[in-house]
């Protein structure tokens, strides 16, 4: 059995799909953790000088998460397409960059947030708006990916 054969029996059907929705995750996970530290540092401060405890930092927290759903779009997308088998390198290849640039958008929407919390213990309530703002310009990276992907995916 040539590798060849191997690696067309074992990605029959799959064609590397899944790696954009697998990369999205990762970075989805690295971006919740990221903000969820700087939110927790903001509730640990918003408790020592017993404030109320800023329900803005949990959206902020909770931001990376769309980039999931992205991941899984693109990667329906992808698999939608029924592309030629001899084309899964290339599927795998291309659904691992918009992955990775879809990570990068969740990760750094995460540093965002962060730094927005760490703004926020110190006056919770200027500049929130604008936060949110920031958050929602590097969610667009990510939604862009995704529908240019899908624009250049053949066949879609």
């Amino acid at each position: 059995m040539t590798l060849t054969t191997i690696l067309a029996t074992t990605v029959t059907g799959f064609g590397g799909h899944a790696i954009a929705l697998g990369m999205a995750g990762v970075g989805s996970a690295i971006g919740t953790g990221i903000a969820g530290m700087g939110a927790l540092g903001l509730w640990k401060q918003s408790l020592k000088e017993k404030k109320k405890l800023p329900s803005l930092a949990l959206a902020m927290v909770g931001m990376p998460l769309s980039q999931v759903i992205y991941g899984m779009i693109f990667m329906n997308s992808l698999k939608g397409a029924e592309l030629n088998p001899d084309s899964y390198l290339n599927q795998m290849i291309f659904a691992l960059f918009v992955g990775v640039a879809i990570a990068a958008s969740a990760i750094m929407q995460g540093k965002v947030g962060a730094a927005a919390c760490s703004n926020l213990a110190v006056d919770d309530k200027q500049g929130a708006g604008m936060y949110i703002a920031a958050m929602g310009v590097i969610e667009t990276v990510a939604l862009l990916t995704m529908v240019f992907g899908m624009g250049a995916t053949p066949g879609a």
